[in-house]
């Protein structure tokens, strides 16, 4: 056999076991990073950027691949390979990235950034915030009364709008637009925020739109596993770094 017959039975061979045990394909997900507070990178920061499957509404985000690059700049730009079979065109995938300085998170994405289905491009610009400075419990708490802008993504738009007010002892309390609530969350002096499964709260019968709106808000809070501070502004998050709420200092 010559050797131009063996490499084309070598080459045949190849793609037939690709084909019957699915090898991984390479596919990439690029786009830049920065955030918007006009200072330089942090000496030995570090950007990790991840690809989530979304998918599920009632469960945690999957990792589907992860990369971490050394900082030097902003805008930095990044090139993040998956395997295409873990993809699938009816769910949705986020991109989504953090700036850490050793073990302390400076800055994360808190808004999702879609990518490669449901007419999303595999490209992507991303800004992330700063997170509040790691201190001690007690100091780490949020204290004043914020005002909902936006709830589950989306800019609220109503007459009355759900509020919240922390105290510096971690006990929260306010209106969801109709009902009183109150109780203590949970601080960590790493920027993580939990509230308790069950609030606290009167029993008054809402009329519409006001009944959906305290399901929603009331809903959104149980998702919280941590928060983003940044001047009057407040970020609710969740587990995946995605802002369920976002409020505005109101005194």
């Amino acid at each position: 056999m010559t050797k131009k017959m063996m490499a084309a039975v070598a080459a045949l061979a190849i793609s037939a076991i690709t084909a019957m045990t699915g090898l991984a394909q390479a596919g990439t997900v690029s786009g830049t990073v920065t955030y918007l507070e006009r200072i330089a990178v942090p000496p030995g920061a570090v950007l990790e950027v991840e690809l989530h499957d979304v998918s599920r509404a009632d469960a945690a985000s999957v990792r589907l691949s992860g990369q971490r690059f050394a900082l030097d700049r902003v805008p930095f730009p990044f090139a993040l390979s998956y395997d295409d079979n873990l993809i699938d065109e009816r769910m949705s995938y986020t991109v989504q990235a953090r700036i850490l300085s050793g073990d302390v998170v400076l800055y994360r994405s808190t808004t999702a950034y879609p990518v490669l289905t449901r007419g999303a491009a595999g490209e992507v610009d991303i800004v992330v915030d700063r997170m509040a400075a790691p201190q001690a419990a007690s100091a780490d708490v949020p204290v004043g009364t914020w005002q909902v802008g936006e709830l589950g993504g989306r800019m609220l738009v109503a007459e009355k709008r759900p509020d919240l007010e922390f105290r510096d002892d971690g006990s929260f309390g306010g209106s969801t637009s109709c009902n009183r609530y109150r109780g203590t969350a949970e601080f960590t002096g790493d920027g993580g925020l939990s509230f308790p499964d069950n609030i606290a709260a009167t029993l008054m019968a809402c009329p519409p739109p006001y009944d959906k709106l305290e399901r929603d808000f009331l809903k959104a809070l149980g998702e919280v596993e941590g928060y983003v501070l940044n001047g009057d502004n407040l970020a609710l998050v969740n587990g995946a770094g995605v802002a369920v709420i976002r409020l505005m200092r109101m005194h």
